[in-house]
């Protein structure tokens, strides 16, 4: 049985060694997720919540990768943690919003390691909920320009963000219909289904729709008058 005790002294030292790596691994999810838009020049790139982050460190003077990268995730407080990706480039996708940052140490053929990169942010966009209120809660306007309706489009997070604003009628844009509030008058009646596209100004990329049905109302016939 004294056969494998070193046995057993290595396997045990593993098997902690593997617990302290994991203990130390970085958690799924942004590194800060704070519900504030990133202040102009913070963020090194800005992509929408859900999308995939792809990253990558630098080559040596070859131009070749490096044996082994060492990728680390930052946390809320600003502490870094190992990843398990030890190649030049590093994916992970963003679950929700907010910031995720990193940095990288490379390391060469002799084991000798680079000094810590600088924090790299990537900042996650939170999708856009975009709803449609009216002026008018039946929905319904006369035709042949009687009256008409005023559509706004709410994104969620309204203050927090600068937003494109883009208004279609039937499933076709409308040409200068770029505000968040847009006036329909008709000529014939009907059914009208007007829309928006919401985009951010800081990634266009991330959208959120949303429609809203119009009935037009015909106006009744010129009446005529007879005698009794």
């Amino acid at each position: 049985m004294e056969t494998f005790k070193p046995l057993k002294i290595v396997l045990t030292m593993l098997l902690i060694l593997v617990m302290h790596i994991t203990l130390a691994q970085a958690a799924p999810g942004p590194s800060d997720s704070t519900s504030v838009a990133p202040p102009t020049g913070t963020a090194n790139k800005i992509i929408c919540a859900g999308q995939t982050i792809s990253i990558s460190g630098p080559q040596d003077a070859s131009n070749v990768d490096y044996p082994s990268y060492q990728w680390y995730k930052l946390d809320a407080a600003g502490v870094a943690h190992l990843t398990t990706t030890t190649t030049r480039t590093y994916t992970e996708v963003s679950t929700t919003k907010g910031y995720y940052n990193y940095q990288v140490v490379t390391v060469n053929a002799s084991g000798c390691t680079s000094p810590m990169s600088d924090i790299f942010k990537i900042y996650a966009l939170p999708a856009i909920t975009a709803t449609i209120t009216t002026s008018n809660t039946s929905n319904t306007i006369c035709s042949a320009g009687q009256s008409s309706i005023i559509l706004t489009a709410v994104p969620s997070n309204p203050t927090a963000y600068t937003y494109n604003y883009q208004w279609t009628r039937n499933g076709a844009n409308i040409a200068g219909a770029t505000s968040n509030t847009y006036t329909l008058t008709e000529q014939t009646s009907g059914t009208v289904t007007m829309g928006v596209n919401i985009t951010y100004a800081l990634n266009t990329a991330c959208a959120g729709t949303a429609t809203k049905t119009i009935t037009v109302s015909p106006v009744p016939a010129k009446p005529t008058i007879t005698a009794n």
